[in-house]
């Protein structure tokens, strides 16, 4: 997967989407309820009690909590329907991905939809997986994927022709090793190099390579998954 570096914003509504879309028609609720009762609360206040400071500022806050009632719970109602469809998406893409003639789709998936793949066929095997979210270098963790007290780092490659090589793999063991995972998993859409699967027989960490042919059987439950 190619990374880039993500400004703050995009990384805050990435993880925004990635909350189920109840929680955004929840917030929504809470932050028209909120703007409602903020509006009550300054209309009751009674003006011979206010100084002139106040009296010019609770209009103008009144006027913001009406403004807020509006548009809160719109943005909050518009990012749970985004993050309804996404979800609704990656799981028509997991499905089809496991028709018997998925390959092609694999193909066509968007670097971030592979990695969204890898991580769905993660959790339904039983892990617990966090998706960093953060555009690193090229030897960088797109999943952390847990069972019980072990972590496994993951690097997710939509790569179409070229193969993925040693310098992957190797890179992303040190990675492991820095951070104490027992393992790694090299998913790609692709192919592996005789260099990078020979590396794996001679490493004392566990290293799974993962081809885009091994993972389609492995969602069909053809394979198993190593770990």
């Amino acid at each position: 997967m190619n990374h880039r570096k993500a400004n703050t914003l995009e990384l805050f509504v990435e993880h925004l989407l990635r909350l189920p879309w109840w929680a955004g028609v929840l917030a929504a609720l809470m932050s028209w309820a909120a703007s409602y009762a903020l509006i009550d609360a300054v209309t009751t206040v009674k003006g011979a009690e206010l100084s002139t400071l106040q009296q010019i500022a609770l209009p103008a806050l009144r006027d913001l909590a009406k403004v807020a009632m509006v548009l809160l719970p719109a943005a909050f109602l518009t990012l749970a329907l985004w993050s309804a469809w996404l979800g609704y998406r990656h799981q028509r893409n997991y499905n089809e991905v496991a028709d018997e003639h998925g390959a092609s789709l694999l193909q066509k998936l968007s670097s971030r939809e592979f990695e969204n793949l890898v991580a769905e066929f993660f959790r339904r095997k039983g892990f617990a997986v966090e998706q960093r979210g953060t555009r690193m270098p090229e030897a960088g963790v797109d999943l952390v994927a847990s069972i019980g007290e072990d972590r496994y780092l993951v690097q997710c490659k939509h790569w179409r022709v070229q193969r993925v090589g040693v310098a992957v793999v190797r890179e992303l063991c040190a990675v492991a090793e820095t951070e104490g995972a027992v393992g790694v998993f090299v998913v790609t859409s692709g192919s592996f190099t005789d260099e990078a699967r020979r590396y794996v027989e001679c490493n004392r960490i566990t290293i799974e390579l993962i081809t885009g042919d091994q993972l389609r059987r492995m969602i069909r439950g053809l394979d198993p998954v190593a770990a």
